[in-house]
């Protein structure tokens, strides 16, 4: 009965369209990494920051060259990222708070955690970074790693988050914090200004910034804060279009010169 199903055109490609869009986590995507590591890809979106983080390594250039083993990975969508720094350096047991304020992200991210290879190394918090008074926050969830608290149009809806304190994250993963690695989509203003005691507790940070963040200064504003901070920038890219809207972005490491473990 199954085999007659499946030879009828219009219904197989019916069926496969159901299964993609509706159950795509139960089809089992998986790829093996390097030292044994699995990343599993579970919505349809995930091979888009596979692809980002694993085959372009676009972070690749903006490691710090000491070891690192105690990372915030503050925007980690589906955790690829410190999964990739893992499977790279086998011999470190990485120990890695991922924040992540999407909902859509919730199911790759307890999945991740919960791989026994990682040991229960991995943590998950569901939350945004944001005035931290406010006990939640709107945020525009969407796919292919474009979630955000600004809204792209006056028709998109919002959903409300938790607001992360710094204590919130503290009490997750204790520090002092060897990277934070930061992409959150032009809130990393926020970050810089309201979550000053997790930076003076960290010695590189690892930040996407976006030329319209929070602060309204561009670029410039945000190597002056770090600056006030007592980070140096040790390594930026080129200022690159931003896809899908007006602006700029690009990726610098930062070291924190008064850090002190």
């Amino acid at each position: 009965m199954i085999d007659l199903i499946l030879s009828i055109d219009w219904l197989r490609r019916r069926l496969l369209f159901s299964l993609k869009h509706k159950y795509f986590h139960e089809l089992g995507y998986s790829i093996p990494l390097a030292s044994g590591y699995w990343a599993h890809l579970l919505e349809k979106d995930s091979y888009d920051s596979f692809s980002e983080i694993f085959i372009k390594q676009e972070y690749l250039n903006f490691l710090p060259d000491e070891q690192i083993s105690r990372v915030l990975d503050i925007g980690a969508h589906y955790g690829y990222f410190s999964l990739w720094l893992q499977s790279k350096h086998p011999e470190i047991e990485l120990y890695s708070l991922l924040v992540e304020p999407s909902p859509r992200c919730t199911r790759s991210l307890k999945n991740l955690i919960n791989q026994k290879k990682l040991g229960e190394r991995f943590s998950y918090l569901q939350g945004a970074i944001s005035l931290p008074d406010n006990k939640s926050t709107p945020f525009y969830d969407r796919a292919h790693m474009a979630g955000s608290r600004s809204s792209s149009s006056k028709s998109e809806k919002s959903i409300l988050v938790r607001s992360l304190s710094e204590n919130d994250l503290m009490e997750n993963l204790e520090p002092p914090y060897d990277l934070i690695k930061c992409d959150i989509e032009g809130s990393e203003w926020d970050f810089l200004t309201y979550y000053p005691g997790i930076l003076r507790k960290t010695q590189y940070l690892l930040l996407e910034w976006h030329s319209w963040h929070d602060g309204g200064g561009g670029l410039d504003q945000i190597i002056k804060r770090l600056q006030a901070l007592q980070f140096n920038i040790e390594r930026s890219s080129t200022p690159q279009p931003a896809v899908g809207r007006q602006g700029q972005v690009g990726l610098l490491l930062a070291k924190n010169t008064s850090f002190k473990s």
